[in-house]
């Protein structure tokens, strides 16, 4: 098999080696190493499935640490090992030596705790994206470029794309599907954010959702709480009692949200796990941005994902948000018609 790689990753003689001797049904062991939160977990779903693809009999282990165990992707892998972080020096050293040996090993996470398994663990071939390209040297056989102007769904895709794999686009997340001729006249909006900061202050969030109910009056305005005690809608109770067409909904279990996510005609939020459970749906997604860079999280290879934000790094305002949801509707939508002019304060 043919290394598809020239200047745009690294590769030394043993990836290359492996490379051109590579039969993809030979391949019986494949370690994954993804330790994420929520989101990541979602940018990383198109992966696992094209990995299924391209080796089709490989039994597939995922590595995890106990952290981050909300939303791992069970369903597309065959094991779920679990990187212990919290016990002693001997648990720990079990826990880095229970993978056995591999064929492949993916390392997705670049921490040092993945670094390390990626040390510990016996495999033919190695492959990373390390921010630190010494890592490459170090560790890996084979090396793509991490960036933060691509969407990193895509970005992790070119670890098979090296093999000449051919993924399938729009991307398959293998997850309920958003149908624009079936969803509902509703927008979600989710406030919350992993840090305070990388979302708007909740007084801007119930000003947004109330200015939104007037001027879009023909859409139910729902705000979608969170499963953390913290994560609550209840600093929206008087907006919902001044407007027939504003609710709240209260915390799903996971395994209900992406239907739930599918149905609605677009969510507003900022960076948060939600939005790439949204764009795991293909919901149309309008992304609020002012702390992290939007390219990495905004697809483009489908129409329906807006993001705002300014040049300058300044928080978007209450019109830059309600703009940016008129035409990302209008665009999505076309046969609703054009959304009421928008008449409201620049604040």
């Amino acid at each position: 098999m043919k290394a598809w790689i020239e200047k745009g990753g690294y590769l030394n003689a043993r990836g290359r080696r492996w490379l051109s001797r590579l039969h993809a049904e030979q391949i019986r062991r494949i370690l994954v190493i993804r330790q994420c939160a929520f989101g990541d977990y979602m940018a990383a779903r198109p992966f696992l499935v094209e990995l299924r693809r391209f080796f089709p009999g490989a039994h597939i282990i995922l590595s995890t640490v106990s952290k981050y165990q909300y939303a791992v992707p069970e369903d597309l892998v065959d094991e779920v090992h679990v990187q212990d972080t919290r016990g002693g020096p001997g648990e720990q050293w079990r826990s880095l030596r229970a993978v056995g040996e591999v064929d492949v090993l993916f390392d997705l996470a670049d921490t040092s705790r993945s670094r390390l398994l990626t040390l510990m663990t016996a495999a033919e071939v190695k492959l990373g994206f390390p921010y630190r390209r010494v890592f490459n040297r170090l560790l890996f056989d084979v090396g793509i470029l991490r960036s933060d102007f691509h969407y990193e769904a895509e970005v992790l895709l070119d670890f098979l794309k090296i093999m000449g794999h051919k993924p399938r686009y729009p991307l398959a997340f293998a997850m309920p599907r958003h149908r624009r001729d079936q969803a509902e006249p509703c927008i979600a909006y989710f406030p919350f954010a992993s840090k305070a900061e990388k979302s708007l202050s909740l007084s801007s969030w119930c000003e947004l959702i109330e200015q939104a109910a007037e001027t879009f009056p023909h859409y139910r305005h729902v705000l979608l709480e969170g499963h953390k005690p913290d994560e609550s809608g209840d600093f929206l109770a008087e907006v919902v009692a001044r407007h027939d067409n504003v609710a709240i909904q209260s915390r799903m279990p996971l395994d209900d949200l992406p239907r739930w996510m599918a149905r609605v005609s677009a969510l507003v939020c900022g960076d948060t796990g939600v939005r790439n459970l949204a764009l795991a749906t293909h919901t149309p997604t309008l992304g609020i941005f002012f702390m992290t860079v939007p390219f990495r999280y905004w697809p483009r290879y489908e129409d329906c994902h807006e993001a705002v934000f300014h040049r300058d790094g300044q928080v978007p305002g209450k019109m830059d948000i309600l703009q940016g949801l008129e035409e990302l509707l209008q665009r999505v939508y076309p046969e609703r018609g054009v959304p009421r002019q928008l008449e409201i304060d620049a604040s």
